[in-house]
């Protein structure tokens, strides 16, 4: 029946036999004590470890399941969830925040060092004109610029990734908060990011440099 919801991602049973056999070999009170009861005295209950596909919803879920005939009880860490939730929001919004500056940041300091390129060049790019040259090839090598400054602009964000994510991974264990919420190894994940990081880089570089070039040369 709990199968049945729909935010239930998986289902981890555990018999209240394998529970206590667990909690002997956790202790050798527990041992002596456990090993004592038959099974009709086991005062364990069977355990259901229930995986959710969205958090946001867990306590709906938890609701829901507790509604179920025959389950006693539903502990999910209320409160303690709640307060996560929200700090993952602020901690998004804020990721949010700086990668939106990092790509102003790199549009600006982009536009900026292709507008004193044009200056520096603006005879060549004359005598280009004065030749017949198209917008395109007196463009082209100031875009193809602006995609290596992007990539160049990339360089100290995938740097702080790799380095950052690594030593958090290290220093938590992997673990964050508490054991329910875990980090997920650096490699692939740094690796994948630093891409995004680079590919953002040479999409701001290319367009940036583009739209320089238009705008201090009308053209």
């Amino acid at each position: 029946e709990i199968n049945g919801l729909s935010n239930i991602e998986s289902i981890i049973f555990n018999s209240k036999k394998d529970i206590a056999n667990e909690m002997k070999e956790e202790s050798e009170i527990f041992n002596t004590i456990i090993s004592s009861w038959s099974d009709s005295e086991n005062p364990l209950y069977d355990t259901y470890l229930v995986k959710v596909k969205n958090s946001e919803k867990i306590s709906n879920t938890a609701s829901k399941i507790e509604k179920i005939e025959g389950v006693e009880m539903v502990r999910y860490g209320e409160g303690m969830i709640e307060s996560l939730l929200s700090i993952f929001k602020i901690v998004e919004k804020i990721l949010i925040v700086i990668v939106v500056s990092l790509v102003l940041v790199t549009a600006f300091l982009i536009i900026n060092t292709i507008k004193i390129t044009i200056f520096s060049r603006q005879e060549e790019i004359e005598i280009k004109r004065l030749v017949g040259a198209s917008n395109f090839s007196i463009k082209q090598p100031f875009v193809i610029e602006g995609l290596f400054i992007g990539v160049l602009g990339s360089i100290i964000p995938v740097l702080v990734t790799i380095y950052g994510y690594s030593v958090l991974y290290e220093k938590t264990g992997g673990i964050l908060f508490s054991k329910f919420i875990q980090l997920v190894e650096p490699f692939p994940f740094t690796f994948e990011v630093s891409l995004i990081l680079v590919l953002i880089g040479i999409v701001v570089g290319m367009i940036g440099s583009s739209k320089a070039v238009r705008k201090y040369l009308k053209i």
